[in-house]
């Protein structure tokens, strides 16, 4: 636990079931190569363990009192990557699948007891208590596993509060798995397991992001004042360094499924620096990539220079500092809005054409892409007799051609467009403003095409439509 909590979801997972149909033994030599290798593995570890503390052992007596604040910073960081109700309710949401699955073999498995004549009842209901106590044991593990974690002695206001609230819930739900009322109505056994995860979501809401104080998640970040800790991701020289003076009270959490957090830092030249802190991901990749793209621009910058050309060709980036393998900050960027908000944006004004005309004031609830596209998709894959349809290989692409046709001709082809001209102030602004989208959607798609960039949904694409730069 020393640098707070570190865990992942796929830690947290379902034994080897004792009703699995393929336990078969593994072979020894099987068994001792994979010995070996982990032992290796460890070995290396142990080794690089100790190399970073000798490091950090050197670079203490060389100035104590910066690494000392840098450990608490991250230490503390890592306390909020993921908060307690944050992490039951990924975790529940993770294994979902499983506890449905779970409850449709143990439906079947009761059918199959009910229907067997040579059982009389009293021997049926404690087959079926039987039953229910081995299918539902790798569930009640995951949820013991939680309760540990989250029992834990609680070291801020946050985890207090969580304890109060929820931690005899907690023991009530489990309690009820392991000895249910009725084990012959699975559907009625694990509603309140539900029942709690719903407790949960109702603080999370879907499409919008909310705050947190961080006096109650980590008072020690919120009291630390006057720093020697350098601003992250900040190229400053000597003369003009940044550290960080404090940090602000406000959080905010965004609704994506790792719940990254939002830091304002505030330095001490006077300025705030906004963070997008995020858990759960290796973000060394992503500081390669951006150091990549900093290499390419001093490349287009040194070609531009040879032709005596003006530059056009520039990739925006910015700072990934990586905090260890599962948590690193990322520089906000600011004046950018995500292509797909501009998309939402079009829809609610449509949605609100008819109710403006008659003057009617009220909220209509738009469509997300996934439901239009579904909404047609679906009726088209009962028309050509795929029942399956929760199975993306069977569906044909003479049914996914015209779906897709379909959405395009429904969707305006000059949204950015629009939009850029609206944001400049004349005719020759919106030239430059355009030449430069362009050239920058160009340097983008091929820089993204050679390092093979995936993930590229509307909203991981940012335009800043004051510059046209993406």
């Amino acid at each position: 636990l020393e640098g707070g909590l570190k865990f992942d979801f796929s830690e947290i997972s379902l034994p080897k079931d004792c009703l699995s149909q393929n336990n078969e033994c593994p072979d020894e030599e099987l068994n001792e190569e994979d010995d070996n290798y982990e032992s290796d593995n460890e070995d290396s570890s142990n080794a690089l363990q100790s190399c970073f503390k000798t490091m950090v052992d050197t670079l203490s007596k060389q100035d104590p009192e910066t690494i000392a604040q840098v450990q608490t910073l991250v230490k503390e960081l890592r306390r909020i990557t993921l908060l307690w109700d944050e992490l039951w309710l990924g975790t529940l949401a993770q294994h979902q699948t499983e506890i449905s699955k779970r409850q449709q073999q143990l439906e079947y498995e009761i059918e199959k007891v009910n229907d067997n004549p040579n059982l009389n009842a009293e021997e049926k209901m404690s087959l079926i208590a039987e039953k229910h106590r081995i299918i539902i044991k790798p569930i009640v593990f995951v949820l013991e596993q939680l309760q540990e974690i989250t029992s834990a002695e609680a070291e801020t206001p946050h985890e207090k509060d969580f304890q109060e609230k929820y931690l005899n819930e907690v023991r009530i739900v489990i309690n009820k798995l392991k000895n249910p009322e009725n084990p012959d109505k699975p559907q009625e056994s694990l509603q309140p397991l539900k029942m709690l995860q719903k407790q949960f979501q109702q603080k999370f809401h879907r499409r919008a992001s909310y705050t947190l104080k961080m006096q109650s998640i980590s008072p020690v970040l919120a009291s630390i004042k006057n720093t020697v800790i350098a601003m992250p991701g900040l190229a400053t020289s000597t003369k003009t360094r940044v550290t960080i003076s404090h940090v602000s009270n406000v959080v905010s959490i965004l609704p994506t499924k790792t719940k990254p957090k939002k830091l304002i830092f505030y330095g001490s030249d006077g300025q705030t620096y906004t963070y997008l802190f995020k858990g759960l991901e290796d973000l060394h990749l992503d500081e390669r990539i951006m150091q990549f793209l900093s290499i390419a621009n001093t490349m287009m910058a040194q070609n531009a220079d040879l032709i005596g050309h003006h530059n056009f060709y520039r990739a925006r980036h910015y700072s990934v500092i990586p905090l260890g393998p599962r948590s690193g900050l990322i520089s906000w960027v600011d004046g950018t809005t995500p292509v797909f908000a501009l998309y939402k944006r079009w829809q609610q004004r449509e949605i609100a054409k008819p109710f403006i005309k008659n003057n009617v004031n009220t909220t209509v609830s738009v469509l997300r892409p996934s439901e239009l596209f579904y909404n047609k998709l679906n009726p088209l894959l009962k028309e050509h007799g795929i029942k399956n349809i929760e199975n993306r290989k069977e569906w044909p692409l003479s049914v996914l051609k015209p779906v897709l046709t379909e959405l395009m001709a429904e969707t305006p082809s000059d949204l950015l467009g629009k939009e850029l001209w609206c944001n400049a102030v004349d005719a020759s602004a919106w030239w430059q403003v355009v030449k430069r989208y362009s050239h920058s959607v160009a340097v983008m798609s091929i820089i993204g095409y050679i390092i093979g960039l995936g993930d590229r949904h509307l909203d991981n694409v940012l335009v800043d439509l004051t510059s046209g730069e993406v």
